[in-house]
């Protein structure tokens, strides 16, 4: 599963792409949610793995329920008593996917903990998913081993090349025209 870096870098890709193009205001200045957007989407996508402060890592809080759950918070977020129009509707969707960035990504990772995989499909199912061939290799959590931070390294140092330079070309997207 990935680092804590990964998922936020993802997480802002995701984010960022969907809610597309900075724009700026008439008067040249970027709107708060616009600017404080990015933020959001990068904390969205490490939100999952609040669930271990609880002891039950990969459960609820990386599941379809949960993302069903933080796209209607999001939706009330954003002026409830109001249609949701392109853009504010956008941005739920982007911070929705920001989320739904976390579990897929534990999805795709290799598992070493028992259960294996994540609880995807709750409330419907409890049972755990892993990705029949993961793609990404995982962070150790085993402080103890010789090579906790030469290996941890190494898969932060992937995350940064990998979702770095897709958050850079996100991000010099995203910039408005000058």
């Amino acid at each position: 599963m990935p680092s804590p870096v990964g998922h936020a870098l993802a997480g802002y890709v995701v984010g960022a792409s969907i809610a597309g193009p900075t724009r700026t205001a008439a008067d040249g200045s970027v709107p708060a949610r616009v600017r404080y957007g990015p933020l959001l989407f990068a904390a969205l996508a490490c939100l999952p793995d609040i669930d271990f402060l609880f002891g039950t890592h990969a459960t609820y809080t990386h599941s379809v329920g949960a993302i069903m759950i933080v796209a209607a918070a999001l939706a009330l977020a954003f002026r409830p008593w109001r249609p949701l129009d392109g853009a504010r509707g956008r941005l739920v969707l982007a911070g929705t996917l920001a989320y739904a960035s976390h579990p897929l990504l534990d999805w795709l990772g290799r598992d070493t903990s028992p259960p294996l995989g994540i609880m995807a499909l709750w409330p419907f199912s409890t049972e755990h998913f892993m990705s029949p061939v993961p793609l990404i290799t995982p962070v150790s959590r085993r402080y103890w081993w010789p090579n906790f931070w030469s290996h941890n390294l190494k898969v932060v140092t992937v995350e940064i090349l990998v979702f770095g330079s897709l958050a850079l070309a996100v991000h010099r997207w995203r910039r408005p025209a000058s």
